[in-house]
């Protein structure tokens, strides 16, 4: 995607959201953990030694121009977008390079794949399944493209090979496609709104 467009949780609300009473000292449980990597971050700083490819700004809080129906899974959504694309940072700087590598790509699995998994199996409002199967098609080319590019790069070859990977490419088309399925659901939506949502797809992107 073109780059010219360009962790706070609150524990209580997260808890909540899980069904589940966090005990102070106690690990959190698996529900309140997945329910608190679904809400969207007060922070969105990327992890250290990593930068967004393109000027990221946070979701607006009251989504104007998004319908009061669709906000809750448009919130949902984006925090694991975005929560995806830090994922990707920090596994793309270790191919950069060329350090740690197969303990890079298990972290990056590890992450990755909760997030795909409560996306495709949250019902989607109606009008957004076509967008929710295209960011899901995305997350799943690019988990396939980082499981080709780990050995590639252990074997030494560059990262020019790594970016042939036709599965990048391929999630490349997914996301230029659910931004114009975001921009033809809600013409009337701010530009505020707009711009965040397209830098959110964009720094997923990995091109």
């Amino acid at each position: 995607m073109a780059r010219s467009r360009s962790r706070l949780v609150v524990l209580a609300a997260a808890a909540l959201a899980g069904g589940a009473l966090t005990v102070p000292g106690a690990a959190p449980s698996p529900a309140a953990q997945s329910a608190a990597e679904d809400v969207y971050p007060r922070d969105i700083t990327p992890p250290a030694g990593t930068q967004y490819p393109c000027a990221l700004t946070a979701l607006p809080r009251a989504l104007p121009g998004i319908p009061e129906a669709d906000r809750a899974y448009i919130n949902r959504t984006y925090a694991r977008i975005l929560r995806a694309t830090q994922a990707k940072l920090v596994l793309l700087k270790a191919l950069e390079e060329s350090r740690d590598l197969p303990a890079a790509g298990a972290r990056y699995e590890e992450a990755a794949r909760p997030l795909a998994a409560r996306l495709h199996a949250e019902p989607a409002p109606d009008g957004l399944g076509g967008f929710q199967e295209d960011v899901g098609q995305a997350l799943a080319l690019q988990q396939a493209f980082f499981a080709k590019a780990v050995p590639l790069r252990e074997a030494g070859r560059s990262m020019a090979d790594v970016y042939r990977l036709a599965e990048g490419r391929q999630a490349s088309a997914r996301l230029i496609s659910a931004w114009g399925r975001m921009q033809a659901r809600y013409p009337g939506w701010s530009s505020e709104t707009s711009n965040s949502i397209y830098h959110h797809l964009c720094a997923l992107d990995l091109f």
